[in-house]
């Protein structure tokens, strides 16, 4: 009889070797690479000079000199009592040519007027100098909401063109559409009304939204990492500083009623110090009714309620309690994360008893609405180099593309997609931040890096090449700037809210433009002077190894954010 049954003696050696191999496979799966560390390198510096022959064939440029004409023209009524200054965009023809070797003004700002002649762009601006604003942040939130309520309820076009912009000593609203400004400006006083939160009538304010999107921010900045911005400020300043102490009030987010939202708003009126802007005279529907504006102006409230902020905000309040900074690298935990994000910096100015009339201590040209600084007590800086040591020291590092530390860590040793410095100028402080993001295995060799370029910027002057790219940089910024309206009006904000005054503005230039090799390592000997703060955001298991071997002296420390 013919036996059916299958041979398989042999099977039992074959499933058992592939076993092996399938369990080999896992396991060495299971298993994580490596890191190898990049070892760090001595600063390297760009070549600022032109070579052989062909610099006998350049042609010589002149120093780009900004616009000394004002930006803005202010209209005086002394027969009527304005609760606003009126400003009007300045006329094009009274700018001229800056001189042979650079643009015109005039040519700029005509391009710009005649492509933006069909609508009328009018802005409404709180200012308040000596102080910020209580709770700006839910502020910002519950405009933004009241804007999406007015446009459904008004069905107006002009609301779609809704525009904010808050800052903690700084808050404006502008409209843009072909509407005459009268009507522009009715729809920008909705917003300021004593009532305009609590009167459910007329484009009620869903304040369950407003609480949900403060919360919502609140975990987008975590997860986005954003929250090293705000453990850069409370470190930099300290806890009490005013401007930590009136921002992100977590107790309000929880328990914020419209009632609360309406003092919230009140408070801020009745602190501020107004600014109208129109367009210039000339543009079509722009004149301008005084006596019906006055009339439609809100009836603001006198008495502040002082328990809606954490703690009193007021200047005078702030003391000599800012953090000495040591060597000492905070941490912020990020598990698997695959780069450490990195803020570097100094405190460089720093202000006491802020008085109003003592302003050449800040440059204009960049915004403050989430960058603040203070000031180290071993700064040697007067009130005038800080202004000029922000703005040329920011820029000599971190002006992305032609800056030291974009060159050389990204372009020589591709440690980095980018960094960049940031002068960061608000009434109560100055700072200058350099920040970046870094694969977890440069992180070390990053910081260092960027610690070599500013002790080497203190020690060795800059060529004159460098120092003239530098001023080209800095005085084209200023010269792109008034090409547009919008940057225009930012720069005037940020010259009311800091004291400037067109002089000031003038006198900072001139600054720039005679500035010198020696000059400018005077000043990073100042600005840069003590120990830096560094925040680190990563995953802090993988990277404390190459820390502790790159920077043995520095302590670490990790660090959780609420």
């Amino acid at each position: 009889m013919m036996n059916l049954t299958p041979v398989t003696h042999g099977r039992p050696k074959q499933l058992q070797s592939l076993m092996c191999c399938a369990a080999a496979l896992l396991l060495s799966a299971c298993q994580q690479t490596q890191i190898v560390f990049t070892p760090t390198e001595p600063p390297s510096l760009a070549g600022f000079n032109t070579p052989y022959p062909f610099n006998s064939h350049l042609p010589e440029s002149g120093v780009i000199i900004p616009a000394t004409d004002p930006m803005f023209s202010d209209e005086v009524y002394t027969e009527l009592d304005l609760p606003y200054q009126l400003h009007r965009l300045a006329s094009v023809q009274s700018n001229h040519d800056l001189n042979s070797n650079s643009l015109s003004t005039h040519a700029l700002s005509s391009n710009s007027l005649s492509s933006n002649s069909l609508s009328n762009r009018v802005s409404l601006a709180a200012i308040s100098p000596q102080a910020p604003f209580n709770n700006p942040d839910i502020l910002q939130i519950a405009l933004q909401e009241k804007a999406r309520a007015l446009a459904i309820s008004l069905a107006d076009p002009c609301l779609e063109t809704f525009s904010i912009r808050v800052s903690l000593h700084s808050i404006n609203l502008s409209l843009t559409c072909p509407d005459d400004v009268n009507h522009i400006y009715g729809l920008l006083m909705q917003f300021w009304q004593p009532n305009t939160f609590v009167d459910a009538t007329t484009a009620p304010v869903d304040v369950d939204n407003i609480r949900r999107q403060l919360k919502l921010n609140k975990h987008l900045n975590a997860f986005s990492g954003a929250e090293i911005d705000k453990l850069w400020r409370e470190k930099l300043l300290g806890p009490e500083h005013p401007y930590n102490t009136v921002l992100n009030n977590n107790e309000l987010f929880d328990t914020l009623n419209l009632n609360q939202l309406q003092q919230i708003q009140q408070q801020a009126a009745s602190q501020a110090q107004w600014h109208l802007f129109l367009p210039n005279s000339q543009a079509k529907n722009a004149e301008f009714d005084l006596q019906a504006s006055i009339k439609q102006w809100p009836i603001l409230t006198t008495s502040l309620p002082k328990s809606l902020s954490k703690s009193s905000s007021h200047a005078d309040k702030l003391e000599t309690t800012t953090p000495k900074q040591t060597q000492k690298i905070y941490l912020i935990d990020a598990p698997g994360s695959v780069q450490t994000q990195v803020r570097l910096g100094y405190r460089i100015g720093y202000r006491i008893g802020y008085r109003i009339d003592h302003s050449i201590n800040h440059a204009i040209g960049h915004t403050v609405d989430n960058e603040l600084g203070d000031m180290s007590e071993t700064s040697q800086l007067n009130s005038q180099e800080v202004a000029l040591s922000c703005r040329s020291l920011s820029a000599l590092m971190g002006r992305s593309f032609s800056g030291r530390l974009y060159y050389d860590l990204r372009e020589k040793r591709g440690l980095t997609y980018g960094i960049y410095g940031q002068c960061a100028n608000a009434p109560l402080s100055s700072s200058i931040k350099f920040y970046g993001s870094t694969a977890i295995e440069h992180t070390g060799a990053f910081v260092v890096g960027i610690l070599d370029h500013l002790a080497l910027v203190k020690t060795q002057s800059a060529s004159q090449g460098e120092i003239n790219a530098l001023k080209t940089y800095l005085m084209g910024e200023d010269v792109l700037s008034q090409d547009n309206s919008i940057q225009r009006e930012n720069q005037y904000l940020q010259q009311l809210a800091t004291g400037l005054t067109q002089v000031d503005v003038q006198k900072l230039n001139a600054e720039l433009q005679a500035l010198t090799p020696e000059r400018l390592q005077h000043l990073a000997n100042g600005a840069f002077s003590g120990e830096p703060l560094i925040i680190l955001r990563g995953d802090i298991d993988r990277i404390i190894p190459d820390l502790t071997s790159k920077l043995p002296e520095w302590q670490l420390e990790r660090i959780k954010v609420d």
